[in-house]
């Protein structure tokens, strides 16, 4: 029972792969991948990591999807066994077959170089990602990084007498970007840049080619799906140095200041009037979008709840990737959110809420629209619907016009 041919073909690449990285060393770290059918775990042990394997191929096969195995990512086998996880059926593979072979290693490389990472303890790896929800949307940042890129994006197209100068106007743009930018935000991102930045840097270099930079394209990403490419920029233009900056990016310094300390001084270079009215595009982007998601929230009809807890809701669980900031400090949870109080639980899946407090973690107020009649029994407040469950003390709800308010002390 041999592997797909995809697979067959990203393993021999990547058993051919160069030195990518000091101490990376992909054709020894497990590889776990679904096909649609089977789940194959390649570079493993001699044993299984535990029963339900069966040897086959060069490596070992579990019928179906193996459990720990949801997303592309480092995963935790049983045992404590760490492996790069792929899911071939989220993978638009190119029908070509030794294409179909090289995307499959890149994306295998990227995820083993997390869990490389995982094995590798160091300052270079945390990122505030609770940071991203507040990272500044505005034109002026947008306009900054996408200058970045275009600089960015020159300096990997030029030859090794010409490649020093785009790179100093990058980080002019860069600094005048970071100027805007809480502490944590810069932090956010320059870490992202070492996390994910490096592993699409190895990814990049096993295909031989640049990272993907569009300027106009950088206005509308956000601050993490861009640090992937800035990253890897900044990684390949310090390849060229010849010097050992991979371990000074152990000890914590940040790409670009290792790439400053190497090229010199920023240098100011003129903005580019089709890149400024690009990030003002998208910026009004953004602002319409966030716009149609609250009008989205309050038109649905039927009840409404307004809760209130002067002393703080627990998060129990949220779901980042349908995490909205919609301004003034409100969130909304367009997917799942659970959220605990004195007596009180809340649990949506599908269900939109908004919440408004100090921080994601400390919710001081409440909204849902929408609801369906409560069940009141033995002094409890209950909604249950398979998106939504609310369990209140009866004598904290008060009705409303528009529905009802609840407030915890």
């Amino acid at each position: 029972m041999p592997p797909p041919a995809a697979l067959s073909g990203a393993l021999h690449l990547i058993e051919r792969a160069p030195r990518l990285w000091p101490g990376f060393m992909p054709a020894h770290t497990p590889l776990l991948t679904f096909d649609g059918r089977r789940s194959w775990l390649h570079h493993a042990p001699d044993a299984p990591p535990e029963p339900g394997w069966t040897r086959a191929a060069g490596g070992w096969v579990w019928p179906g999807r193996h459990p720990a195995l949801t997303a592309h990512t480092a995963v935790i086998l049983p045992g404590g066994l760490g492996a790069a996880g792929v899911l071939l059926t989220d993978l638009a593979l190119p029908a070509d077959p030794a294409q179909a072979a090289r995307t499959l290693a890149a994306t295998l490389i990227h995820e083993a170089f997390h869990v490389y990472q995982g094995a590798t303890p160091s300052p270079a790896w945390p990122a505030p990602e609770l940071s991203a929800l507040t990272y500044p949307a505005g034109a002026e940042v947008r306009h900054a990084r996408a200058e970045e890129t275009h600089w960015l994006r020159l300096a990997l197209r030029a030859g090794d007498g010409a490649w020093m100068t785009p790179a100093r106007h990058a980080l002019y743009w860069r600094a005048r970007r970071h100027a805007r930018l809480s502490a944590d935000h810069g932090q956010f991102e320059t870490r992202m840049e070492t996390t994910e930045g490096l592993a699409h840097y190895v990814e990049t270099r096993l295909l031989a080619e640049d990272p993907d930079l569009d300027p106009e394209a950088a206005t509308r990403q956000t601050p993490r799906g861009w640090s992937y490419r800035s990253g890897a920029a900044l990684a390949h233009l310090l390849e060229r140095t010849g010097t050992p900056w991979p371990a000074e990016v152990l000890a914590g310094r940040t790409l670009a200041d290792l790439l400053t300390g190497q090229v010199g001084a920023p240098r100011p270079a003129a903005p580019h009037p089709a890149l400024k009215r690009a990030a003002q595009t998208a910026a009004d982007a953004h602002q319409a979008d966030v716009r149609a998601r609250l009008d989205a929230f309050h038109a649905q009809p039927g009840p409404t709840l307004h809760l209130s807890s002067p002393g703080g809701l627990r998060l129990s669980g949220f779901d980042p990737m349908n995490l909205h900031p919609v301004g003034d400090g409100a969130l909304l949870h367009a997917r799942h959110v659970g959220l605990r109080g004195p007596g009180a639980d809340l649990l949506t899946v599908g269900h939109p809420v908004l919440t408004r407090g100090p921080s994601l973690f400390r919710v001081h107020e409440v909204t849902l629209r929408g609801l369906p009649a409560p069940a009141v029994h033995e002094g409890r407040w209950r909604i249950h619907t398979p998106t939504l469950t609310l369990d209140l003390p009866a004598e904290t709800v008060r009705s409303t016009p528009d529905g009802w308010s609840i407030r915890l002390d």
